[in-house]
């Protein structure tokens, strides 16, 4: 059975905001509310090295196959990871720029991908949605069947 574990990556443009993300989670255990119990980076993990984005995303999602049940990735608009990720029948993934967007993608589409353009995001915002993606419950109800449809 899965718990409600998380897994982040990033390519070289979402480094620093995907560390900065980190900072905020860890220890994963000194916040309840968010119930994070394992925690993986699946890179990158040096700003200076070019690395590509549907590589991380891979790493990503092939890990969300079998532990983990969420994740954030980090690229530079947050496009790209976003269409990356979406190719994998297991993930819902979704660009995010407001709080309020991450709570309507967790409460109707159940999203379990979070991405984020590091080029149009400033760190405040950032952890804001952050926050409000691991917080916020999938409503379920009329959006089930939904979802079971894409699946």
């Amino acid at each position: 059975m899965k718990t409600n574990n998380l897994i982040i990556g990033s390519d070289h443009r979402g480094f620093e905001l995907k560390c900065t993300i980190e900072k905020h989670l860890v220890p994963i255990d000194k916040d309840i509310e968010k119930d994070i119990t394992t925690y993986l980076d699946c890179g990158c993990y040096d700003p200076n090295a070019k690395v590509d984005y549907p590589d991380v995303v891979k790493s990503l999602v092939l890990e969300m196959k079998g532990v983990f049940t969420r994740g954030i990735l980090v690229c530079g608009s947050g496009f790209g990871v976003a269409i990356a990720a979406n190719r994998y029948p297991h993930i819902r993934a979704v660009t995010v720029r407001t709080p309020k967007e991450a709570e309507m993608a967790r409460l109707h589409n159940d999203i379990n991908v979070l991405c984020l353009g590091a080029d149009f995001t400033s760190t405040k915002d950032a952890l804001k949605i952050v926050d409000k993606f691991l917080t916020t419950k999938f409503e379920g109800g009329r959006h089930s069947k939904r979802i079971q449809k894409i699946s």
